[in-house]
């Protein structure tokens, strides 16, 4: 009789261990999500690149900068 008790318990806490596990995922997974879903709708990620025209290479500096405007 002793050994029913102690399988009943030990299959009691392995229950409990798994219900544990799948809430701890379920929980992670969702905090993944916000996080992916925070990350695609944030302002700073939609940025559209600055055209900058045409590009001159300053020889001074040696990288290219934007060419400057003349006046007509």
């Amino acid at each position: 009789m002793p050994q029913l008790v102690a399988a009943v318990l030990i299959g009691a806490g392995v229950a409990a261990g798994v219900k544990w596990i799948a809430r701890e995922m379920t929980r992670a997974a969702e905090m993944a999500r916000e996080a992916h879903d925070q990350m695609t709708r944030g302002p700073e990620l939609r940025t559209v690149p600055k055209d900058l025209g045409t590009l001159e290479w300053d020889a001074e500096a040696g990288v290219y900068r934007p060419a400057r405007r003349r006046n007509a």
